[in-house]
């Protein structure tokens, strides 16, 4: 895994680029690097993941900030004012918003207690 990804020269857009066009851009690139499109070039696939990602991150504005303030490494990030500012619960929806694209996998809740006996 790569240590630094620059989300914006993925997608080839300034910085200060707009929702509509991270989109463009998005499209644009994905067309060209698709697999399915592009059957004779091996790293199409690695580059469409990569497209993807980046514009899964600079596309929800929530995670655009984290990504701005903070860079592709989660380490940059100082957690130390959540812990006193927010109570447990939202401390721990903000670590899976961030960490979602590791584990790819749903979070989902136990049910009520009381349901299944």
């Amino acid at each position: 895994m790569e240590k630094n990804k620059d989300y914006y020269k993925i997608l080839e857009v300034e910085e200060d680029a707009s929702e509509e066009e991270i989109k463009l851009a998005y499209r644009r690139l994905a067309k060209r690097y698709h697999p399915d499109l592009n059957r004779t070039d091996p790293r199409a696939k690695e580059r469409f993941i990569k497209l993807h990602e980046a514009y899964d991150t600079l596309s929800d504005p929530q995670r655009r900030k984290v990504y701005d303030q903070a860079g592709y490494n989660p380490k940059n990030i100082d957690l130390s004012d959540l812990l006193w500012k927010y109570n447990t619960t939202r401390f721990r929806e903000m670590l899976r918003q961030i960490y979602a694209n590791y584990y790819r996998t749903p979070y989902n809740k136990p049910p009520p207690e009381g349901l299944y006996t």
